[in-house]
C-alpha cells in the first residue's frame, strides 16, 4: 500500500492506496493558514488510524505521495512557491520528514499535476498521452500530459498556471500579483463578488444566501433568476475560451475536466464543447473533452500514482 496526502485549500484528504485503487480515505480542515509541519504530523497520526484499521502499520506502506498546492519541485520534493496557502511548505524539507517521522520515502508533485496523474493511470485519461487537465473550483488548476510525460518545465511551473492565464488586460487585481487573471474573472473564490455587481443581485433570489458557490449559482439559474444565468453564462464562457488558448498551447487529444463545478457536469461540457468548436483552430476543436472519472479521490490516487509514473 501507499499512504497518500492532498493538501487542500480547505481540505485535506488522506487516505490508504493499492494500484490505483482507493483502500480506506477520509479528509479533515487543512489550516492552510497554520503550521504545515503541525498539520502534516496530524495527518501521519490519522493515516496511522486508517492502517490500525487495516491491520497493519504506517511504517510497512511503501511508501508516502503528497500533493501540495504551488509549484513543486518533484525531484528535490520540494515546495517552491505558494499563493496564500500553506506559506511556511517553501524550504520545507518534506523528504527528511517523512523519513524521521514515520521512515517512509517521499514522493510529491503539485496538486493539479498529481491529480491528472491520477486521472491518466487509473481514469478518463487511460491509454492517451496527450492531455490536459482543468481543475475549476475554488481556483483553477492546470495540468498537462504530452508524448506520454508529465509537464515541468524548468521552474517547475509547466502547465500548472492555466488559471492565471492573462484574459482581461487592466483587469481585477489577482492574488498572484498580476491583474485581470482567469481567475480573479471566473473561479469560485471570486463568484459572490460577480454575483453582488451584477445589476440585478438586489431583486435576485441569490440575494443574502450564506453560501455562495457554483453549486447554488446552477440551481438558481435553472429556476430561472436572471443574475444567476447570466453570471453563470460569463464564467462559462471564460472557461470554455481559456480551453480554447489551452488546446492551441498543447494540442491535447484530451482535456479532463473537474472540480466543483462538475457537480452538474453535462450542461458544463456542452457548453464547452459548443465553444471549443466555434474558436479552435481548424481541426483541433475536435478534442474530447470529458468529466474527471475520480472527481473525489483524483488528488489521492495521483499521489500513490507518482510511486508508478517514472
Amino acid at each position: 500500500m501507499i499512504a497518500a496526502i492532498d493538501l487542500g485549500g480547505t481540505r485535506t484528504k488522506f487516505g490508504l492506496l493499492d494500484q490505483g485503487e482507493v483502500i480506506c480515505a477520509s479528509s479533515c480542515p487543512a489550516g492552510a493558514q497554520a503550521s504545515l509541519e503541525g498539520h502534516l504530523n496530524e495527518l501521519l497520526e490519522r493515516l496511522r488510524e486508517l492502517c490500525a484499521g487495516q491491520g497493519t502499520q504506517l511504517e510497512k506502506c511503501e511508501g508516502l505521495g503528497v500533493l501540495s498546492t504551488g509549484l513543486v519541485n518533484n525531484r528535490e520534493m520540494r515546495v517552491l512557491s505558494t499563493n496564500g496557502k500553506y506559506d511556511d511548505a517553501v524550504g520545507f524539507d518534506f523528504s527528511s520528514w517523512a523519513r524521521d517521522q514515520a521512515g517512509l520515502e517521499l514522493r510529491m508533485d503539485n496538486d493539479a499535476r498529481g491529480a491528472l496523474i491520477g486521472e491518466w493511470r487509473y481514469g478518463a485519461g487511460r491509454g492517451v498521452d496527450n492531455i490536459v487537465m482543468v481543475t475549476i473550483g475554488t481556483g483553477i488548476g492546470t495540468a498537462v500530459i504530452l508524448e506520454g510525460k508529465p509537464l515541468t518545465g524548468p521552474h517547475f511551473a509547466g502547465g500548472n498556471l492555466g488559471g492565471h492565464i492573462l484574459i482581461n488586460s487592466g483587469g481585477r487585481k489577482c492574488t498572484c500579483g498580476g491583474a485581470g487573471c482567469l481567475e480573479t474573472e471566473a473561479s469560485g473564490w471570486i463568484l459572490p463578488v460577480l454575483v453582488r455587481e451584477h445589476a440585478l443581485y438586489g431583486e435576485s433570489s441569490l440575494n443574502n444566501l450564506e453560501t455562495m458557490g457554483f453549486r447554488e449559482v446552477s440551481t438558481h439559474a435553472a429556476a430561472g433568476d436572471v443574475c444567476a444565468k447570466e453570471v453563470l453564462n460569463h464564467c462559462l464562457k471564460l472557461w470554455g475560451e481559456a480551453l480554447v488558448s489551452l488546446i492551441h498551447l498543447f494540442d491535447p487529444e484530451l482535456i479532463i475536466v473537474g472540480g466543483g463545478v462538475m457537480n452538474e457536469p453535462e450542461p458544463v461540457l456542452a457548453s464547452f464543447r459548443q465553444t471549443v468548436a466555434e474558436l479552435a483552430w481548424a481541426d483541433l476543436g475536435q478534442v474530447e473533452i470529458v468529466k474527471a472519472e475520480h472527481p473525489d479521490n483524483a488528488g489521492l490516487i495521483g499521489s500513490a500514482a507518482l510511486f508508478y509514473s517514472t
